[in-house]
C-alpha cells in the first residue's frame, strides 16, 4: 500500500480533548498534593504520571472480515501489528486520566475482496482500578483495570477485488473520524517503578467504511488492539503508603501503583 502525504487538521472535537486534560492535570495535581507530606513542592508535579509502551495485534470487524467467531484465525489470519503509547495521570488510587496513542494496520477479507488500512488513533481515557476499589487495605501486585474513553482517528484503506475487473476502491478521508473505545487491562508490578501489563482495547468507529464497503443495515465497524507492554512510574517513591498522611488520618491506598 503506498503512503500518501495530507495535511490533517485538528478538529474542535480534539482541541476540547486536550483542554479537559488540562484542566484536570491542574485540578488534580493540587488535590493530590493533599495527600503527601506536607512541604508540598513543584518537583511532585512528576508524581504519579506513568508512561508505557505497548505492541500487539489490532484485528478487524466488520463488512470484509471472515474469522470474527474464531480468535485464533482471527489473529493469525486477519491480525497485523501494531503498537501503541500512553500517558497517565493518577487522580486517585481507583481513578486515572490517560492519553493514549495507537499507531498501526488493519486487514480483513471476505469471499470477494480483501482489505488493508493504515490507522492512527488518539484518545483520552479514564481508568477504574477494581482492586484498589474492592480491597482498600490490600498488597497486592495484580490490578485489573477497566477503562473508557472517546477519541478520533485518521485512516486510509484499499479494497481489493478478486475479480481482476474490478477496480480497487480507495477510501481516504481528509479530517478525523470520532471512535468510542472500551476495554480491559491487566497489571502485575515488578518494583517501584515498573509494572508489566495487558489489555485489550476495543473501538467502535463512527462508521462503516474501514473496509471500503458498506451496508444497508448500516452497521459500525470495530477493531481491537490485543497488545502487551511495560509501564514506568515517573518519579515513584520507594516508600510505604503508610506513612502518606491526608488531613483527619492516614489514607493508605495513594501509593499503591
Amino acid at each position: 500500500m503506498k503512503n500518501r502525504n495530507r495535511n490533517i487538521k485538528i478538529s474542535n472535537r480534539t482541541k476540547a480533548t486536550i483542554l479537559v486534560m488540562l484542566v484536570m492535570f491542574l485540578f488534580q495535581t493540587y488535590s493530590y498534593a493533599q495527600y503527601d507530606k506536607p512541604g508540598y513542592k513543584w518537583s511532585n508535579l512528576l508524581k504519579h504520571w506513568s508512561v508505557g509502551a505497548s505492541i500487539g495485534q489490532t484485528s478487524f470487524y466488520g463488512d470484509v472480515s471472515l474469522y470474527d467467531n474464531e480468535l485464533s484465525d482471527k489473529l493469525s489470519k486477519e491480525g497485523s501489528w501494531s503498537y501503541g503509547f500512553k500517558l497517565t495521570r493518577q487522580l486517585t488510587p481507583v481513578l486515572g486520566l490517560q492519553g493514549q496513542l495507537l499507531i498501526g494496520q488493519l486487514k480483513g477479507k471476505n469471499s470477494v475482496s480483501n482489505f488493508e488500512a493504515n490507522i492512527k488513533q488518539i484518545s483520552l481515557n479514564f481508568t477504574l482500578n477494581f482492586v484498589n476499589l474492592l480491597l482498600p487495605g490490600n498488597d497486592s501486585r495484580f490490578f485489573v483495570v477497566a477503562k473508557v474513553g472517546l477519541g478520533e482517528y485518521v485512516f486510509d484503506s484499499r479494497l481489493r477485488f478478486n475479480d481482476p475487473n474490478q477496480a480497487d476502491i480507495i477510501t481516504n478521508p481528509k479530517t478525523p473520524e470520532f471512535l468510542f473505545l472500551l476495554g480491559p487491562a491487566i497489571y502485575y508490578k515488578i518494583s517501584n517503578s515498573f509494572d508489566l501489563n495487558a489489555d485489550l482495547d476495543v473501538q467502535w468507529a463512527n462508521n462503516d467504511k474501514l473496509d471500503g464497503t458498506t451496508n444497508n443495515n448500516k452497521d459500525d465497524d470495530y477493531y481491537t488492539f490485543l497488545s502487551v507492554g511495560v509501564t514506568y512510574k515517573i518519579n515513584n517513591i520507594n516508600k510505604s503508603a503508610r506513612g502518606f498522611r491526608h488531613v483527619g488520618g492516614k489514607f493508605s491506598l495513594i501509593k499503591r501503583r
